[in-house]
């Protein structure tokens, strides 16, 4: 009795566990090959953005507010052009952003840029102002098209 209760228990948690991994008990045992010869390799985008500025206002309530960041994107590619789609996402205090969470973030594309080479004042225009003041954080992304 002993025995078969060991062996029930072992069962279930075996069970559990593995479900628990995203698995089931059909699944073949084998080697994660996560960072082996047979991976996908997934390319960084060759660009970066620097120079962040923005264009300020003044709102209806008196503030210095944005609607637009202008910005530098690189090309790091020493021997080909690209061209790049740029995003970013402005949030300011109580979790709110502009856009709006849940939106499609706000972007850009770029024309090519030349192989080591920087295209200046590519723009990012949102739909509502924002207060300078409570920006707390902008987040951009970089995808290469071509």
């Amino acid at each position: 009795m002993k025995m078969s209760l060991i062996a029930i228990i072992g069962v279930a948690v075996l069970v559990v566990s593995t479900i628990g991994f995203g698995a089931s008990l059909s699944t073949n045992p084998g080697i994660n090959r996560i960072g082996a010869s047979d991976n996908q390799v997934v390319a960084a985008a060759r660009g970066n953005v620097t120079a962040l500025a923005w264009t300020e206002e003044v709102n209806s309530l008196g503030n210095v507010a944005t609607k637009q960041i202008k910005f530098t994107v690189g090309n790091e590619d020493t021997v080909n052009a690209h061209s790049f789609q740029v995003c970013a996402v402005l949030e300011a205090p109580a979790s709110t952003f502009q856009p709006t969470a849940g939106a499609a973030p706000a972007c850009n594309s770029t024309s090519s840029v030349a192989a080591n080479a920087k295209l200046t004042l590519v723009g990012i225009n949102f739909t509502s102002a924002v207060e300078v003041s409570d920006i707390a954080n902008i987040s951009f992304s970089i995808e290469e098209l071509n």
